[in-house]
């Protein structure tokens, strides 16, 4: 329902103006810091204002790519990366990952689930449970 973007050395969020709900990158250049080898660190990637009704049910799937990956354009200054990217993300008991999403409760949703396919970029599928695996 939504794409959020940020480049792993410009993951240093502003203090004075990020909340749990809404991080916002510092992007300044004085904040950009390479990427550390072999160390897991926190990259947030702000998720822009959506309103969107998930029902009772649905399902929401998470896809990380990298520079030459799924997106037809990456305007990081840079619309065509040179070389390739490694993406790896931690997800254990010492390194969890997460994605938090604000819940609005008791707001009633007028309406059923569209047909499908009815909304650009719905995936119009039967659900398939999706296992990690290491690389």
């Amino acid at each position: 329902m939504q794409s959020g973007w940020a480049r792993g050395d410009e993951r240093k969020l502003d203090r004075r103006k990020s909340t749990p709900l809404e991080p916002v990158l510092s992007l300044r250049a004085a904040d950009v810091q390479p990427m550390p080898s072999h160390v897991w660190v926190e990259v947030p990637i702000p998720l822009y204002y959506q309103g969107h009704a998930y029902r009772a049910g649905s399902r929401i799937r998470l896809t990380i790519s990298a520079p030459n990956g799924d997106q037809p354009i990456w305007s990081f200054g840079e619309t065509d990366p040179a070389g390739t990217s490694e993406l790896s993300i931690a997800n254990t008991r010492m390194t969890p990952s997460r994605l938090v999403l604000p819940v609005v409760a008791n707001l009633p949703i007028p309406t059923g689930l569209p047909p499908c396919p009815g909304l650009r970029g719905e995936p119009c599928r039967d659900y398939q449970a999706f296992t990690n695996r290491p690389g």
